[in-house]
């Protein structure tokens, strides 16, 4: 048997970074509250409940335990959420990515300026919900290049592109593409797709190719990792996703295959470890 891993997988700089802050909050403070799930992988959520985390979907919820600190994920919130927050004099610590609130800024800008604001990417997705709180002006969400061509742009209308960060790097390419090809001029881009994720994708498709199993380690709710299993899929018939190491599909592991493995970008080092350890242990 013999394994690969992916160059780059598990955290991203913007999830590491909130489950950082959310950790030592907890050690300093022993409780809480994150506003959503702090990071889409169950294990690392148990964990850190554990720890004395709490978490509301609800802002209103907040009201009735005003002694604890929120914490905002990386994924981001909508302006309207902070307002509330100042308002009614919560304290809260702000983990949204850097990534994210630079989108934040480039669409409050240009919607300000008149533009309406084109979001690629899922509607459905925490991190698209809070990038369209902060337009002030009209606003449309595509996931898909069939769904651009639906959208009937206005050529005597000024727009803004930006993209959800953990979004497709070849769709985002193809939707470019056809921008480019139909001479919309109008169409301010800016490709706010984050490193990390292409290099993720990048890094997935080149271990997929060469291997017989792929196992792609992440949250079931977890938006990039799903991109992740997706795009190996495409390449290696046999991908599964997994949570943790309890779901290793062990019937598809033998000595004389390849094994690859990957990592959404919620994905921690030691859920990761285990999974690999457990493979190798199966030899």
């Amino acid at each position: 048997m013999e394994i690969f891993k992916a160059d780059y997988m598990g955290f991203c700089f913007g999830v590491k970074n909130a489950v950082e802050i959310a950790k030592k909050s907890l050690d300093e403070d022993g409780s809480l509250i994150s506003y959503g799930e702090i990071i889409h992988n169950q294990d690392e959520i148990n964990f850190l409940k554990e720890k004395g985390l709490e978490v509301v979907y609800d802002l209103d919820k907040s009201l009735e335990k005003k002694d604890k600190k929120i914490l905002i994920r990386s994924h981001g919130v909508p302006k309207k959420d902070i307002d509330f927050l100042n308002e009614h004099n919560i304290e809260y610590v702000d983990a949204t990515c850097v990534r994210v609130k630079k989108i934040h800024e480039i669409v409050r800008k240009h919607s300000e300026e008149g533009y309406e604001i084109l979001i690629i990417g899922n509607p459905n997705h925490p991190e698209v919900k809070g990038i369209s709180g902060w337009i002030e002006g009209p606003l449309y969400c595509a996931n898909s290049l069939e769904e651009v061509r639906k959208l009937n742009i206005n050529r005597d209308k000024k727009y803004c592109l930006v993209c959800q960060t953990t979004f497709y790097n070849n769709i985002y390419k193809e939707i470019v593409e056809f921008f480019n090809e139909n001479d919309y001029t109008n169409i301010v881009r800016y490709n706010t797709i984050c490193d990390a994720t292409k290099k993720r994708q990048d890094a997935c498709v080149e271990i997929a190719k060469k291997v017989d199993v792929m196992l792609v380690i992440g949250g079931k709710k977890s938006s990039n990792t799903k991109k992740l299993f997706d795009l190996c899929s495409s390449y290696c018939i046999n991908t599964f996703l997994i949570e943790n190491y309890r779901e290793i599909p062990y019937k598809y592991i033998d000595k004389k295959r390849k094994i690859g493995i990957t990592a959404g970008a919620s994905t921690p080092d030691w859920v990761i470890e285990e999974v690999i350890q457990y493979v190798r242990q199966s030899e």
